[in-house]
């Protein structure tokens, strides 16, 4: 449809009515009562839709209600004009009516007496042309607000940041920085703005490796904690770890990226002095096995020679008939020293060699209860060769409920094991208790359980229990060194168990080692053969 026919056949906008100077409507144009208040005459008799002449214009205007003497002073020409804006009607609340309202006086020389003529403007769109600009003005201002509040609020954390953050352009350039940076590197904001980041970060590698990271806004494309080298504005060196990411900025394809930065300068030192002294100790550690070697070396030849010597005086003794039991007596005593001596030094030798890593581990198929049978009646036989050793040979129970159990375990370090775990229970038990030794297996696993009913182990003692020279304290003052324990521990580990221990003190202790029964066979080269 045309403009111009579309204007013609579209509601009238203004309509108007003229009043006498009692209010009385006189004249109207077809349509004003479509302006008339609709809720104003529900309780006259006079109905708003019915304005016409002869009728009270307030009935269907109550706007006019209280300016009767302005609207006189108009007709009077006291008055040039009067006006209302805005009137709004709501009849239907989805469609809502907004009058201008404007009387004026009207003086024809063919009618003695004037005439008040008001006219209506329906100025519905434009009103709501108006709400809605309004309503749109005051969401922009609280927009604006928001992004205002969250852009102060963002500012405050990257200031208040413990960490360094820069943000630099495409080409390079710093745009932002935050207080830390400005801490780390001894500059001023105003000093660092605009200026190439490589004036900070001296590795260029870094630099070309974070540049690829625009166009990938992904997780993935983040660089984490990259270790740099970069240079106060003092000429210092730090080490600063970095992480670098793209991000988007409000120009749509155009990227910037970020840095954060943390000053790692003393952890690396920290991390180098570290170094240095576990260099410092493995090369203590090595020396002082090497002189444990030799000096365990040195030891034993004397040894075996004092032994020798004792056994030849104890045979020339007894080849003379002259051994009385005094000498008889002292002869054992250095035999028995002897021995002692010879396997306080097998006990520094093996810890030594475990310390180092040099422990040899090689496993071999055995049989684990007669292996315990043999070992235990070994153990039975030193005690009655002992002056002070027990009398009966039962001082050891062993229990196993099954026969001919094959297991690939190292024969030397089981001996080890249960020569120490045995020797103590019987050591710290009372005269006439037997020690209980146990042998079960199940689920491709052989435990070993040694229990005693001697002194026990304090609570407090029991957490350094495997230390290197630790005892207890309620055993100090027995006759040990603290080696057996730690020995065990290292040579169950070899065969890849574990060893637990529950005790009371007073009450006894139980020792509990389980070891898989298929560890594999080792080669010279210290390679697993399954």
């Amino acid at each position: 449809m045309k403009p111009l026919l579309k204007k013609l056949l579209a509601p009238p906008r203004i309509e108007y009515l003229t009043l006498n100077q009692d209010l009385i409507i006189l004249d109207t144009s077809f349509g004003v009562g479509r302006f008339a208040d609709s809720e104003a005459g529900r309780d006259s008799v006079l109905l708003p839709s019915e304005v016409r002449a002869g009728t009270d214009v307030r009935a269907g205007f109550p706007e006019l209600i209280g300016v009767e003497d302005i609207l006189k002073a108009v007709l009077q020409g006291r008055r040039a004009n009067f006006e209302l804006k805005g009137i709004a009607r709501f009849s239907d609340p989805s469609s809502p009516l907004y009058i201008d309202l404007y009387a004026t006086a009207d003086r024809d020389e063919e009618t003695p007496e004037p005439k008040l003529v008001v006219f209506f403007e329906d100025v519905t769109e434009m009103m709501v042309l108006k709400q809605s600009l309004v309503q749109r003005a005051n969401e922009a201002s609280l927009l604006l607000s928001a992004l205002a509040s969250s852009k102060d609020y963002i500012d405050k954390i990257i200031h208040s940041m413990a960490d360094a953050l820069l943000v630099t352009a495409i080409s390079g350039h710093i745009k932002t920085v935050n207080q830390a940076t400005q801490e780390l590197f001894g500059y001023r904001e105003e000093e660092l703005i605009g200026q190439p980041v490589s004036m900070l970060v001296a590795d260029q590698q870094f630099l070309r490796r974070s540049s690829q990271r625009l166009g990938f806004l992904s997780e993935a494309a983040l660089l984490k904690d990259v270790e740099v080298v970069c240079h106060r504005k003092t000429g210092e060196k730090i080490t600063v770890a970095f992480s670098c990411s793209a991000i988007q900025t409000e120009i749509k394809g155009l990227q910037d990226l970020v840095y954060i930065g943390r000053d790692i300068s003393d952890r690396k030192r920290a991390e180098a002095e570290i170094r240095k002294a576990l260099e410092k100790e493995k090369e203590l550690n090595e020396l002082k096995s090497s002189f444990v070697s030799m000096a365990s070396h040195e030891f034993r030849n004397p040894l075996t020679t004092i032994l020798t010597a004792a056994a030849l005086l104890k045979e020339e003794y007894s080849r003379r008939q002259t051994l009385d039991k005094d000498t008889q007596l002292y002869l054992q005593m250095i035999q028995t020293s002897v021995k002692q001596m010879t396997d306080l030094l097998e006990d520094v030798l093996v810890i030594g060699e475990a310390e180092t890593g040099k422990l040899q581990f090689h496993p071999e198929p055995i049989d684990l209860a007669q292996f315990c049978r043999d070992l235990v009646l070994e153990m039975e036989m030193a005690q009655k060769r002992r002056p002070t050793g027990t009398a009966s040979g039962q001082a050891i129970t062993f229990v196993c409920q099954q026969e001919c159990i094959k297991a690939c375990m190292d024969e030397k370090l089981l001996r080890q094991i249960f020569t120490n775990l045995l020797s103590n229970a019987v050591k710290y038990s009372p005269q006439g208790n037997p020690v209980r030794f146990e042998l079960t297996c199940e689920n491709g696993e052989a435990t070993f359980e040694i229990q005693d009913r001697g002194i026990g182990i304090p609570p407090e003692d029991q957490k350094r229990l495997f230390e290197t020279f630790y005892r207890a304290k309620n055993a100090r003052k027995l006759p040990g060194t603290g080696l057996g324990l730690a020995i065990v521990k290292k040579a169950v580990e070899l065969h890849g168990g574990r060893i637990a221990v529950s005790s009371e003190a007073g009450a006894g202790t139980t020792f509990r080692v389980t070891i898989p029964i298929e560890r594999g066979r080792q080669t010279n080269d210290g390679d697993v053969i399954s």
